[in-house]
């Protein structure tokens, strides 16, 4: 590219599909010139800057090409990851105790699909045939997550699905969004794993000198737990709350959070029906999108300022939704 050159829409589509693809845009000036393309870093990154910002003022109104039908179970997981954002003081020549250089937001996420689009690849193991994500910039509060969400599952045939099924671990602002969002029309599920690592946390404080002996209780109150329904857990927890095996603070503190919790999520805990109707009990495709997202956005070294880390984030978000199109649309 000489000096001042307009991209055609055609060469600005392929380098946004680049630099979302690799992992640094040194790295898609490097592949541009592969495929006869000869631009530098700077010049793809001011391109992704100009059509991010577009994408981000002009969200897609039309269905999603794999939308849910009415024979369809559409499937909504929510979670956040972690980014490194240039602080206050970046950029300072001379550091000092208390300045700012980092700071680390929350990037809140989803994924959504059709239960029919998730394969077994083996019995411990699933893969999405396709799927539908949705990210938002470090600014966004839970509020206007949860409003991106029900309008990208909308799209997604929110509206139409057969049944709506959503899995999340524990976060209040997760619950915040479902109660506010999603109650009326579906099904909430807390992450198994999560109900298990509170399980295992109040243990270790039950038989702290007896590692041993708390993974059995575990073990025995998890089997119940997925295999059956949540009464042997309640019961153990009523249990302990009218006897516990202790009396100091520490272990009171400890079953009464535990209690909360799991009381909190009582009607979040029916795994056997979930298990026996193919529908997962966990949020593990939310966990591999987020390890997705950080393998792009959490390199060693990026430190995004806000308006860089939007823009290529709702590109690389349409770019795996196969919409990247849509923004050369006539």
């Amino acid at each position: 590219m000489e000096k001042n050159q307009r991209l055609s829409p055609s060469l600005q589509r392929k380098l946004c599909c680049t630099a979302a693809a690799t992992g640094a845009f040194e790295k898609a000036s490097a592949i541009a010139s592969e495929w006869g393309c000869e631009i530098s870093d700077d010049a793809i990154r001011n391109c992704v800057l100009s059509v991010g910002d577009k994408a981000n003022r002009t969200p897609l109104e039309t269905p999603c090409a794999e939308r849910a039908g009415k024979d369809d179970v559409l499937v909504i997981m929510m979670d956040g990851w972690m980014a490194r954002h240039r602080g206050k003081d970046w950029g300072k020549k001379k550091h000092r105790n208390g300045d700012e250089r980092v700071q680390w937001h929350e990037i809140k996420s989803a994924v959504i699909y059709r239960l029919g689009d998730r394969v077994e690849i083996s019995p411990q193991r699933h893969a999405l045939i396709s799927k539908h994500i949705v990210a938002t910039p470090s600014n966004t509060d839970p509020t206007t997550f949860g409003q991106r969400v029900q309008h990208e599952a909308l799209r997604m045939g929110l509206a139409q699905a057969r049944s709506v099924y959503v899995v999340m671990d524990g976060a209040i602002w997760l619950w915040n969004i479902f109660e506010d969002r999603f109650k009326q029309c579906a099904t909430g599920t807390l992450d198994f794993f999560h109900a298990s690592e509170h399980l295992h946390a109040l243990a270790d404080e039950l038989f702290p000198d007896d590692k041993g002996e708390a993974v059995v209780w575990c073990k025995r109150i998890l089997k119940s737990l997925k295999k059956y329904s949540p009464k042997k857990l309640f019961r153990t927890l009523e249990e302990l709350t009218k006897n516990p095996p202790k009396h100091d603070d520490a272990t009171i503190k400890a079953i009464q959070k535990a209690d909360t919790y799991f009381q909190k999520h009582r009607k979040h805990m029916n795994y056997s029906d979930a298990a026996k109707s193919g529908l997962p009990i966990g949020s593990g495709s939310m966990e591999s999108q987020c390890s997705q997202f950080q393998n792009r956005f959490k390199r060693t070294g990026q430190f995004w300022s806000r308006d860089g880390f939007a823009a290529l984030l709702e590109i690389a978000v349409r770019y795996q939704n196969g919409e990247i199109r849509s923004l050369w649309a006539a």
